[in-house]
């Protein structure tokens, strides 16, 4: 857990039972930043068919929550389209550097990305979502979900898949209610749902900040898939 004045950031993941069974690494990736008036939290989760899935990941966290950090305040006022545009192009461009130095193909450097920035004197959020992670606010003894996974039954779109900003889900909203906002990648939030609805006791950890509880939780389910997750208190 690291604090910067009032600000709390929560990180948690551990490796997947299929990337255990093979030696394999944790291949989600997990970055955040703030300065005196912004924060930043991003989950990126690498492809595990990709040699350099692991890296992709690292590559596409740390730069959109830089990008973020610096530009992150003039975007509330842009159109979506465009900042799906300009935070995935930044990550492309980073990723196309890191793929030449490598002699790799871009492609083997594949994730989703989610990120979220909290302009604390706006008392705005934006939320940046491609692929099939998950971000959920909780407050006013409330959680849900502000930007749903997509449905990737026929495949996932990632960083590096053709005109991906054009499914990149983009979000600007006020803080309202909100006390805290968290990421979860795919590997998190199935074991936190049940059919259609969270867990009653995740909620409630959520709800309270109990965040070791649900760490507790995850670790007990022995994910298939790696499981993370990054949350902000906002309060």
């Amino acid at each position: 857990m690291k604090c910067w004045g009032r600000k709390v950031i929560h990180e948690f993941s551990v490796t997947g039972t299929q990337h255990l069974a093979g030696n394999g690494e944790n291949q989600d990736a997990i970055c955040y930043g703030t300065n005196k008036n912004y924060s930043v939290i991003s989950l990126a989760d690498g492809v595990s068919c990709c040699k350099e899935a692991k890296a992709g990941a690292q590559i596409a966290s740390r730069s959109i929550t830089n990008f973020l950090l610096k530009e992150g305040s003039c975007f509330l006022q842009f159109e979506k389209k465009l900042i799906a545009e300009f935070a995935l192009s930044q990550i492309l461009y980073e990723l196309k550097e890191q793929a030449a130095s490598d002699s790799e193909k871009i492609e083997e450097y594949s994730s989703t990305i989610a990120s979220v920035f909290f302009d604390r004197k706006r008392r705005k959020l934006l939320l940046f979502s491609l692929g099939d992670s998950m971000i959920l606010g909780a407050g006013n003894g409330k959680c849900r979900i502000l930007a749903a996974p997509s449905d990737s039954s026929l495949g996932c779109y990632v960083t590096t898949t053709e005109h991906a900003s054009t499914v990149v889900s983009v979000k600007v909203i006020d803080l309202g209610f909100m006390e805290s906002i968290m990421i979860c990648s795919d590997g998190a939030w199935t074991q936190m749902f049940q059919r259609n609805g969270m867990k009653q006791e995740v909620a409630a950890w959520l709800v309270h900040h109990k965040f070791k509880m649900l760490e507790e939780f995850l670790l007990k389910q022995e994910c298939f898939d790696d499981c993370s997750f990054v949350s902000m208190n906002l309060q």
